[in-house]
């Protein structure tokens, strides 16, 4: 069989895995034959890598607690994963974070950095020690989340929209500087995700509009053509694309997975 679409055998790492888009990623790519390494800041982690190993027994992942933006942590991360499977092709930085932060005058420095601190030092980090990794291989494929909030500013999300906007050309800059060590960098971005972050804006929104939960999830559908929200297994078919020869000449781009909600 051709490997030009199998990702069998393959080593990943993925961020925010606990739960959400990253426990999807996690688990689309263990029932295609990966090898996950699941990391998390929340103890969920260790249950949801327990899950994925009962369901997918072929597959051997294993879990790990830490806080993306402990730079010394992430770089445990990966020599763990390269010490266990003897590789890396797959570092999906998945993980991320929300904070209301209100307009740019009311938000609080705090709050600021701890935004800053997770989305976009906590990526980097990532595609440092992955990149450091991949250049030994010659190989392998690095897969950040960015927003499309990254890409067009929107009220009171500054300080998320900007630290998505740093991910998006830090992604750029290193499919760059990896081109020559064939080693693709791309970044997904999603719209609207069927994941408890998500949910939490909706029951704010919905508050905020005098509607409930399910009539504010309704109007939200109404403005995606495809009409669903998006799931882990949406972007994890995007990184499997990404991580065989039949996507390996993608890099450096913005890629929308988000059902038809933005086009930018």
């Amino acid at each position: 069989m051709s490997d030009f679409r199998s990702v069998e055998g393959k080593v990943a790492i993925v961020t925010g895995s606990a739960r959400g888009i990253g426990k999807g990623i996690a688990e689309t790519l263990a029932s295609e034959g990966v090898h996950v390494v699941l990391a998390d800041l929340r103890e969920l982690v260790h249950e949801t890598c327990k899950e994925i190993n009962e369901k997918y027994p072929k597959s051997n992942c294993y879990s790990v607690e830490l806080d993306v933006s402990d730079e010394m942590a992430v770089k445990a991360l990966v020599e763990g994963a390269v010490e266990k499977f003897g590789k890396l092709d797959i570092m999906a930085n998945n993980a991320g974070m929300h904070l209301a932060t209100g307009k740019v005058w009311e938000t609080e420095e705090s709050k600021l950095d701890r935004i800053l601190a997770v989305n976009f030092k906590g990526e980097f980090f990532g595609c440092k020690y992955a990149a450091i990794q991949m250049i030994k291989q010659k190989s392998g494929t690095i897969v950040n989340t960015g927003s499309f909030f990254g890409k067009v500013g929107h009220a009171e999300s500054a300080s998320y929209g900007a630290s998505k906007g740093a991910v998006h050309t830090m992604t750029q800059s290193l499919a760059l500087e990896l081109a020559p060590y064939n080693v693709n960098v791309n970044a997904l971005c999603p719209g609207l995700a069927a994941s408890e972050m998500h949910w939490a804006f909706v029951e704010a929104d919905a508050k905020a509009l005098g509607i409930t939960f399910d009539e504010m999830k309704e109007k939200e559908l109404d403005e995606i053509p495809l009409h669903r929200y998006g799931y882990g297994k949406d972007m994890a078919g995007a990184i499997m694309w990404l991580a065989t020869p039949s996507g390996e000449y993608v890099t450096g781009q913005l890629i929308n997975v988000n059902g038809g909600l933005d086009f930018t």
